[in-house]
């Protein structure tokens, strides 16, 4: 009996000691597990921050970001608007270009006709000095060439006449020689009387002038054949001419017309 009562016993202490134990490393596990709680609570606090420091931080940049858009929106228009007037002033700039070297080409045929004209003048002053001699007064002006031949030495004495001298229809021969080998020279003689002096000497002298002035004219076409569509006769009263009053000028020309049909048709827009 006594054995069992001490087994018994030694049983319980056992149980005892082991129920200590367990308590023990129960009480030091839960001590474990509410360090690592606090651990825990801790750390999922300083998430919790962390976390809301990076919501601001995610706020801010959603800002920054909505307000870049914008920036680069109106950014996108002005670049837009930038393109457009660029392009707009290239195409403008293109277009001045093009009438500029338009007007070039017109102006440079201009020039080259006047030059041309001039060149035609030149040659002709040169022929008509080498072949009239130095009788004739001859100037040249405004691209015309201007023979200025005395009445006295192309009618005679008679200055009222409208017969020419033989001396005088040798120079118009000559004058007709030479026009005839530059038909694209227009004529227009003209001739000044101021020899009557009457109540209506205009009238007279008008007629004088007119008559000497024809008389050239026929003897161009009749005689030497010089196309009559280019020659224009016109007479002059006691208004006088240069220092000579009684005197018959032959001008002559490059066609004004044709050069002025030129010009226009060149300066017209396509």
């Amino acid at each position: 009996m006594r054995k069992k009562l001490i087994t018994v016993l030694v049983l319980l202490m056992t149980i005892s000691i082991s129920h200590a134990q367990s308590k023990k490393e129960l009480v030091q596990e839960i001590e474990d597990l509410e360090s690592r709680l606090r651990s825990t609570e801790t750390a999922l606090s300083e998430v919790k921050r962390q976390e809301r420091i990076n919501s601001t931080k995610v706020e801010s940049y959603e800002v920054q970001v909505e307000e870049m858009k914008e920036t680069n929106s109106i950014l996108l228009q002005n670049l837009n608007n930038f393109t457009e007037a660029s392009t707009r002033r290239s195409d403008n700039i293109n277009s001045t270009l093009a009438n500029i070297q338009e007007k070039e080409g017109q102006l440079r045929v201009i020039r080259e006709a006047l030059s041309s004209r001039d060149s035609v003048t030149l040659a002709v002053l040169t022929v008509f000095k080498q072949n009239l001699g130095p009788d004739p007064k001859i100037t040249v002006s405004d691209g015309a060439i201007t023979v200025v031949l005395d009445n006295s030495f192309l009618f005679g004495e008679q200055t009222k006449s409208a017969k020419i001298t033989d001396s005088g229809e040798a120079i118009i021969s000559k004058i007709a020689n030479i026009l005839k080998a530059h038909p694209t020279m227009d004529i227009e003689i003209v001739s000044n009387s101021n020899l009557v002096n009457s109540a209506d000497k205009k009238n007279n002298n008008w007629q004088i002038g007119t008559q000497q002035a024809s008389t050239v004219a026929n003897l161009l076409e009749g005689k030497y054949q010089v196309e009559p569509k280019r020659i224009r006769a016109t007479g002059k009263s006691e208004l006088g001419m240069y220092t000579i009053e009684t005197a018959t000028e032959i001008i002559v020309q490059p066609k004004f017309y044709e050069f002025y049909k030129m010009v226009r048709d060149n300066l017209k827009n396509p």
